[in-house]
């Protein structure tokens, strides 16, 4: 399978190399599809320190905390060890509580090993989803 390009995206991609570890490797000799889910976890912080921003500085700036709410994966093709790869993130939507990233971990040459849906949603310190800030909109959507 080819990257797709997703025409639904509202934002411009990020894109982090990764390469398969040893200990990331199951019984079969192929990663394990947990690993799937720290490398897309990692592509998001790479999105947004591509913006200037981590984690930790989006509740400083915006005075909200941003969790995962749902992850929404397909495999398409085995990992072995020492394989490179791309893990290329967009913002796919923006809601009034939550947003979600399209992401895709591909092969140089664009053949899928997975790709996914993860959607986040804006909490306040109490927990409860608050509207996503303005500034953080803009960020998101750049």
């Amino acid at each position: 399978m080819r990257a797709s390009y997703n025409p639904g995206a509202v934002s411009k991609p990020s894109v982090v190399e990764v390469e398969a570890r040893s200990y990331e490797l199951d019984p079969y000799g192929h990663v394990n599809n947990a690993v799937y889910v720290n490398w897309l976890e990692h592509g998001r912080l790479c999105f947004l320190r591509d913006r200037g921003h981590t984690y930790t500085s989006v509740p400083e700036t915006f005075g909200v905390h941003v969790v995962v709410v749902r992850q929404d994966l397909q495999y398409k093709a085995q990992v072995h060890l020492g394989d490179r790869l791309s893990v290329t993130t967009r913002i796919l939507r923006l809601g009034r509580t939550s947003f979600a990233f399209f992401q895709e971990v591909s092969y140089p040459g664009g053949r899928v090993a997975a790709s996914g849906e993860v959607t986040m949603v804006c909490v306040g310190r109490d927990g409860a989803a608050e509207p996503i800030p303005s500034g953080l909109r803009s960020l998101l959507d750049s």
